[in-house]
């Protein structure tokens, strides 16, 4: 299984998530290939059998708070997912909120089967990889 992990990341914990989840993936027997989101092509996406977005989370304490507006946009320029199983994930420093669930939802509309999401707190930015790793390929062996 060959898995694209795409991000946007302003201070630098979303890629270190992105490449945690990667070595966990490995681990597994699996390949994995990790893009900033701006830098992903649609011939990335059509080469990989899964794809997992991740994105920090943006906004004020209280209210206005989800997926960086760059990382949704990024999402939006990729093509048709066409059932592609996919997985999200965030990183955060007060409370995700409903990150995940606008994640999830940009990726369903694409066309992807969202197998799997994590959000981990910046400090920690590894955090939960592992289980994430797991959906993601064991999503392979139920197809």
């Amino acid at each position: 299984m060959q898995v694209l992990i795409a991000y946007e990341s302003r201070g630098g914990r979303t890629r270190r998530s992105a490449e945690a989840l990667a070595d966990a993936i490995r681990e597994r027997g699996s390949e994995a290939m990790v893009k900033t989101l701006k830098d992903t092509t649609a011939e990335d996406v059509e080469r990989n059998d899964a794809i997992a977005v991740g994105s920090w989370v943006e906004g004020l304490i209280f209210f206005k708070v989800g997926p960086a507006k760059a990382a949704l946009e990024g999402v939006g320029r990729l093509p048709a997912l066409g059932g592609k199983p996919a997985a999200v994930f965030c990183t955060y420093g007060f409370n995700p909120r409903d990150t995940l669930a606008k994640l999830r939802q940009s990726l369903e509309t694409k066309g992807a089967k969202v197998v799997g999401e994590n959000a981990s707190h910046r400090a920690h930015p590894d955090r939960g990889a592992g289980e994430l790793a797991e959906r993601i390929c064991a999503s392979q062996e139920a197809s």
